[in-house]
């Protein structure tokens, strides 16, 4: 997997990147303001040294008009009408003002007026100028280079520092440790990424124990089923058939039906129930009669004490679920005296005279996989079913049991 990524493009380079371009151009931008201000005020500061120089010079006599001029000036001047024998010849067809002239590379300012019937013509060489102007650009360009360098560097820092918590995330993500990610010292996206993160792990376990969950419930609700199914199909097949086999292969498989159902429920987990009407005792009849065999041949005596007129809204599939193990429950536990099924007051109430539970473990009976003293066959399964359905449903679990003297489970249905 690192090798796959490593060619994938770095975040953390982007941004170094980012950070060094932008750095990069801010001083493009001010270094060329910079080189433009300096080289305008430049001009403007020449231009006025040849305006003043020449006022110098008009304000003079015409033969000590040489004395006043500085290193960089030269002039110029003939009565009107007249050019001045050495004046470069470019120079007679200018007007009056100021003008920029070059020449063999060397740039001039040139001053032109007249005054008392005489042209003056003031050259000013800006060659100190341009050479200012040169150096000042070489040093911004030397500047921005040397400061786009330490942009590099230092944004290949802040990069390393702000990328350092995802990055620490990301490890302590792929550790699978378990440890919540977000933590209070975090900053605010990386909080809100790590706890997104936290959030769907959480959701991910969910998934994966309701996934483990429905496995093991397919094996523990399917079994009975199932086992009908094949003894039924095997005295079919050796030619035996009181015309009740084929009809108990059918109802096995309603029953099954019937319990995927509910198991898919609980293991979707978001799904809400689908409650409709339904005549209690008849279900418990249906029910009870999967079990009516097995308790006659001990002497056990099932009876369904619930009145035909009672009916609930509830979800069908989950109830029978629910009566199922609690019923299953009660047989498996009780090998003599009786098993009733009643409903007062908004609760089902299965009562057996089994062996009852001790007190010290009666809080342990509806965990997944409990099986009392260890020495009883099953997954265990049984009364965590009753209790993840009655959670799903609004419902309440309540257990009363003597040791040797029989358990009473009730379940509120009205949440």
């Amino acid at each position: 997997m690192p090798d796959a990524l490593s060619h994938r493009r770095s975040l953390r380079k982007r941004l170094m990147w980012a950070f060094t371009i932008l750095t990069a151009c801010a001083l493009v931008i001010q270094a060329t303001a910079l080189y433009l201000v300096n080289e305008e005020q430049e001009e403007d500061l020449i231009d006025e040294v040849v305006s003043t120089a020449l006022d110098n010079i008009i304000a003079r006599p015409i033969d000590q008009a040489h004395v006043i001029l500085g290193q960089h000036l030269s002039l110029y001047h003939a009565p009107i009408g007249t050019l001045p024998s050495e004046l470069p010849e470019p120079l007679a067809k200018l007007p009056i003002g100021k003008h920029e002239w070059f020449a063999k590379g060397t740039e001039f300012h040139v001053g032109i007026r007249d005054h008392n019937g005489e042209r003056f013509y003031l050259l000013y060489d800006a060659t100190d100028h341009e050479e200012r102007l040169a150096w000042l650009l070489w040093a911004l360009i030397a500047g921005v280079g040397i400061i786009s360098l330490l942009s590099l560097w230092l944004g290949h820092w802040i990069s390393k520092v702000l990328m350092r918590q995802l990055e620490q995330l990301a490890a302590n993500l792929a550790a699978d440790d378990q440890k919540l990610l977000a933590q209070p010292e975090q900053d605010r996206e990386v909080a809100l990424l790590a706890k997104a993160l936290d959030d769907y792990r959480t959701r991910n376990t969910a998934l994966i124990a309701r996934e483990r969950e429905f496995s093991a419930n397919v094996s523990h609700e399917l079994r009975t089923p199932l086992t009908r199914i094949r003894t039924g199909a095997e005295l079919l097949v050796a030619g035996i058939n009181d015309g009740s086999r084929a009809q108990r292969i059918v109802l096995a498989v309603d029953e099954m039906e019937r319990r995927l159902k509910g198991l898919l429920f609980l293991a979707r987990g978001s799904v809400r129930p689908e409650f409709q009407s339904l005549p209690l005792r008849d279900l418990v009849d249906n029910l009870a009669e999967h079990y009516r065999e097995d308790c006659e041949s001990r002497g056990v005596a099932l009876e369904n004490k619930i009145s035909p007129e009672v009916k609930l809204e509830t979800d069908p599939a989950l109830l029978s679920l629910l009566v199922d193990n609690l019923l299953r429950n009660a047989v498996k536990f009780t090998d003599s005296g009786s098993i009733s099924i009643a409903f007062e007051d908004g609760c089902l109430i299965v009562r057996d005279t089994g062996i009852g539970i001790p007190e010290g473990l009666q809080k342990q009976v509806f965990e997944r996989h409990f099986r009392g003293d260890g020495t009883q066959d099953g997954a265990g399964l049984g009364l965590d079913i009753v209790r993840e359905i009655s959670e799903r449903c609004g419902w309440r679990c309540e257990l009363s049991s003597n040791s040797g003297q029989g358990t009473e489970v009730r379940v509120h249905l009205s949440s």
